[in-house]
């Protein structure tokens, strides 16, 4: 079994539940079953968005990853795992600069949509990962059309990560549902919740089938990865 090594702190909510769907997807009768983790939760890393976004004054985030992942390595970490979506535009240069396989969630949601004849997949993700395309262009290899709420609908999208949840405040239903069903609208067969941050609206809400959670998405890979294939069923 490979050692698992998470790149937290983005944000803090975000990695707590991530670690905990990692925990329930893995087939386990004792705690010795479980995957050996470590996670390195540094809060501190400058933001995403706001540097792909090219705002002023802020900083490269790349460096701190790396360093971050770097650590997790020295300390016998095989698997990285980063349970925030817009760090995967970086995941070239922080699987190089790391030197270990680093998990990409995005991927592998395009893998669950191929397998389940998702072609068109409204998402709810932020403005960094809208603006560098990881979103459209990876899942264009899958076959997948992205869908993207409108302007007014994106605005919301980020006030909900960062004005909600970032905030330590619950997501409004009366904003989420709304703007979710503008994607069905549009056509969209499922809906991601493509950042990590929204994974609290499925804890908090009694979301159907035809909304699929990247946390998810991610901690099955992971447990598949460290431990040869073997996952609970998602629920």
């Amino acid at each position: 079994m490979k050692k698992l090594g998470i790149i937290g702190g983005l944000g803090p909510w975000a990695t707590a539940y991530f670690y905990s769907r990692v925990v329930e997807l893995t087939p386990a009768l004792r705690d010795q079953d479980h995957i050996e983790t470590i996670i390195y939760s540094v809060p501190q890393i400058p933001d995403r968005t706001a540097f792909l976004l090219g705002e002023p004054d802020a900083e490269d985030p790349r460096p701190a990853l790396v360093d971050a992942g770097r650590m997790l390595a020295q300390n016998g970490a095989e698997v990285i795992a980063i349970p925030c979506i817009t760090a995967h535009a970086f995941h070239q240069e922080m699987e190089k600069g790391i030197g270990l396989t680093v998990m990409h969630a995005i991927r592998e949601l395009g893998k669950l949509c191929w397998d389940t004849g998702i072609s068109k997949l409204g998402i709810l993700a932020t403005d960094g990962a809208r603006l560098s395309r990881i979103y459209d262009d990876v899942l264009a290899g899958y076959g997948v059309t992205c869908i993207w709420p409108d302007k007014e609908g994106q605005k919301q999208v980020m006030d909900m990560i960062y004005g909600e949840v970032k905030s330590g405040k619950k997501i409004s239903e009366e904003v989420f549902y709304p703007v979710a069903e503008g994607l069905f609208s549009q056509g969209a067969e499922a809906v991601v919740l493509g950042c990590t941050e929204l994974s609290q609206a499925k804890a908090g809400m009694k979301l159907n089938d035809k909304y699929i959670d990247i946390i998810d998405v991610l901690a099955s890979a992971c447990v598949r990865e460290c431990r040869n294939g073997t996952v609970n069923t998602v629920e």
